[in-house]
């Protein structure tokens, strides 16, 4: 199978080009467990595992392949090995469960990323939910879409909509349902061959039922919900990039329980592209929106033209990005001091084989 049927244009085609006279080989990503990545080449499909020089020189786990990366191979007797990682042109990430400040990438190189949530009450949808995952998603380089799933059990979906409207910062929204099909026509645009579709949602919101009723089989499984607030069990435990028929690529990733934000205060701007634009008016470009004379937010929120509660999730994602960005600051400080000592230490050992061999 050709490479442009995973998804490979002049974009990547560009960055393998000086690894070429290297007898390097490029494939993607298409499954991942465990750091055993399962890679599709032009001529075959193989599962291999990364080099020592690149676990070596890799400074944190985010710079490790992840599902719908592009990678460059080295074949030898002993079979293929992952050398190169390829510049990601979209990067679907969080900050990783734990204490811990560190990026974790779901998924990579997605040209749209569908954001899910169930309509069947429960916790499966919020607007602060919505706008989190709004924020992550436009800062990834991917372009959102918002899917309202399960409206066959919803018997105010309307009033859903629209609220999902008033927060989608130019991202369209869509009401499917994976049981009765409705609406699922509507995402045929997105659909296109060569195009990557990321899914991603808390569990429970029927992101495997929807892509099964995408694919037209069953090729996901499904599970049940918790019955005290609707939200699902894991179904999907591994990554993995899916092919339809119209050629559109799918990756489907482990439910979310909780979206930590990654990121820098810069994120919020598309999620919040309303808000951004009215700061515009502000008579200080350093305006903090709390009280300084000339304040077109305060304005705002006075005449009603902004809302109070959208405001409100704006500033707890700021303060939340903005201790997010103080901790990675020193955090990337110490990985940079730790990646250069690794890179001297291999390349003393090196001359010392070199020396040793004379």
């Amino acid at each position: 199978m050709s490479l442009e049927k995973w998804g490979w244009d002049s974009t990547f085609r560009n960055h393998y080009e000086p690894y070429r006279e290297q007898g390097l080989i490029p494939g993607r990503v298409i499954g991942e467990s465990r750091h055993i990545y399962e890679i599709a080449t032009s001529e075959d499909r193989l599962s291999c595992r990364v080099s020592g020089h690149y676990m070596y020189t890799a400074a944190n786990r985010s710079e490790y392949p992840t599902i719908g990366d592009w990678v460059l191979l080295r074949f030898s007797e002993g079979g293929a090995v992952i050398e190169k990682l390829l510049p990601r042109k979209s990067t679907f990430s969080r900050k990783r469960a734990g204490v811990e400040t560190e990026e974790q990438v779901i998924a990579a190189n997605a040209d749209y990323i569908f954001l899910v949530f169930g309509l069947d009450g429960g916790r499966n949808f919020s607007r602060g939910a919505l706008e989190r995952f709004l924020t992550r998603s436009w800062d990834s380089g991917a372009t959102p879409v918002i899917i309202l799933n399960k409206v066959d059990l919803c018997e105010d979906r309307e009033s859903f909509y629209i609220e999902a409207e008033s927060v989608s910062s130019g991202a369209s929204v869509y009401m499917t349902s994976a049981v009765t099909g409705e609406g699922l026509e509507s995402l045929d645009a997105y659909l296109k061959e060569g195009k990557t579709v990321a899914f991603t949602g808390f569990s429970g919101v029927g992101k495997s039922a929807l892509i099964n009723s995408l694919a037209g089989k069953e090729i996901m499984k499904t599970g049940t919900q918790r019955e005290n607030d609707l939200r699902g069990r894991h179904t999907t435990t591994t990554k993995s990039l899916i092919q339809l028929e119209s050629g559109a690529i799918l990756i489907d990733s482990p439910g979310i329980k909780e979206l930590q934000l990654w990121g820098t205060e810069e994120s919020l701007d598309n999620a919040f592209s309303d808000i951004a634009e009215i700061s515009e008016q502000c008579r200080f470009s350093d305006c903090t929106h709390s009280g300084e004379p000339g304040c077109a937010v305060q304005e705002a929120l006075s005449t009603g033209e902004l809302d109070h509660s959208r405001f409100e999730n704006y500033l707890d994602l700021q303060r939340e990005l903005r201790f997010l960005e103080r901790k990675q600051d020193a955090r990337q400080a110490l990985e940079e001091k730790a990646k250069w000592k690794k890179i001297a230490k291999l390349q003393k050992s090196l001359n010392h084989i070199r020396k040793s061999s004379h």
